[in-house]
């Protein structure tokens, strides 16, 4: 695996998207748990049992694709030259603890 810096802020970019996404998908496993348990009322009971809205949950997702998409733009926007040194010294580990 090559190491390199931009494979880092490939992952960092990864990370911060992984983070901020989320929440979302826990909100997304709630509604899906509570679907699932109106289909399993709606079964038993002879009432139709009205779905969980998912306005709340869209509105979500969207401000988080836009939160996303605009820190992306910002790590992409930075100017990087060729040969340019990086700011820290990154020294990856392999999985063994670098024996």
């Amino acid at each position: 695996m090559k190491k390199s810096r931009r494979r880092f802020l490939t992952a960092v970019a990864a990370g911060t998207a992984a983070a901020v996404v989320a929440p979302a998908a826990r909100l997304a496993r709630a509604a899906t748990a509570a679907r699932r348990a109106a289909k399993r009322s709606e079964r038993r009971a002879a009432p139709a049992a009205r779905p969980v809205t998912s306005a709340a949950l869209a509105a979500e997702i969207a401000r988080q694709k836009a939160s996303l998409a605009q820190t992306l733009k910002t790590l992409r926007d930075v100017p990087l030259e060729n040969g340019a040194e990086p700011a820290f010294q990154f020294r990856p580990l392999r999985p063994d603890g670098g024996r």
